[in-house]
């Protein structure tokens, strides 16, 4: 008889994936102590921070917020990707400005591999991640990427830690992909935005999936092709998240569908309501934790009885 094992499915969002630290605070207090973990993006980011200390999430609290007041983290300018909200006041300058802004981005990214510099990107991930295999961590961990040159998904299991998680974040078009002799690898979102199913590949009965997407945002001017591609790649994303996330047994969405994934200014603040949407979920995922354990436990039984026969 194998043992009940519990997963974690962490999914992506940049920013808005620092409420994974809430989430993994709430479970640890509860004692619901994950034997496996599979992480795409940020939530690859966050798993693999985490494992690696072999520390409290309480650690990890620290360790983020040490993180993004580095010279390395200020290095990547990422405030110069966030977008002004819905309800600026700060009138037609700042608006013609964010304009002007992104049309350079636009620009300067289909002349350029990313925005991001290799080099920089490579620093933050070196920062943050030890370099140590995957396989040397303390419990099994698995991070989501898509392969752009045969369009398959790679799940990370084995192999080196950094690599996994520079390849799992590997935004398109904002942070360069990593590139191997024959594969090209960019962010697990594409193809698998919360990995509740390499969870389960990995061994787990039960899987908690944290979802920090933003969903389908508001866009009102459909008359641009570029934004007639965004949208399309949006809603498909959306429509094949959702089909993913009906596999989880339990689902924690933190509300941060009004943080930009670029919006690092209140770590904590994204941390907490991380943990709020946690404790809201906490007591369904202990019951039923305990009835698919005793469900195991009643079909292994009935097993052996049959065997004896």
């Amino acid at each position: 008889m194998t043992g009940f094992k519990i997963g974690v499915a962490l999914g992506g969002g940049a920013a808005r994936g620092l409420a994974h630290i809430g989430v993994l605070e709430v479970l640890e207090n509860a004692g619901i102590v994950p034997d496996v973990y599979a992480g795409s993006s940020m939530g690859a980011l966050i798993a693999a921070i985490y494992l690696s200390s072999q520390k409290p999430a309480s650690h990890l609290r620290k360790r983020m917020q040490e993180f993004l007041e580095s010279e390395v983290f200020k290095d990547a300018n990422l405030h110069v990707l966030r977008e002004s909200k819905p309800d600026d006041e700060s009138g037609f300058i700042e608006s013609f400005t964010q304009s002007v802004r992104k049309g350079i981005m636009y620009t300067y990214s289909a002349f350029r591999e990313s925005i991001i510099s290799r080099e920089v990107f490579q620093a933050i991930i070196n920062d943050v991640i030890p370099d140590m295999k995957i396989e040397d961590l303390p419990k099994p961990f698995a991070a989501v990427s898509l392969d752009v040159a045969s369009g398959e998904e790679k799940i990370w299991t084995r192999g080196s830690l950094r690599d996994a998680v520079f390849a799992s974040s590997a935004i398109p078009g904002f942070f360069p992909p990593l590139i191997t002799e024959n594969q090209i690898l960019v962010d697990g979102g594409w193809t698998n935005s919360v990995p509740v199913r390499p969870a389960r590949e990995l061994g787990a009965d039960f899987v908690i999936a944290v979802d920090t997407s933003r969903g389908s945002e508001d866009i009102f001017e459909f008359k641009r092709g570029v934004v007639l591609i965004l949208r399309t790649a949006q809603i498909m994303m959306k429509r094949l998240r959702e089909m993913q996330l009906e596999e989880a047994d339990v689902l924690v969405q933190p509300v941060v569908t009004d943080i930009h994934w670029a919006d690092f200014v209140e770590p904590e603040m994204i941390i907490e309501r991380g943990k709020q949407a946690a404790l809201a979920k906490i007591n369904e995922a202990q019951a039923r934790i305990r009835r698919q354990r005793w469900r195991q436990r009643l079909y292994s039984a009935l097993d052996i009885n049959r065997f004896m026969k």
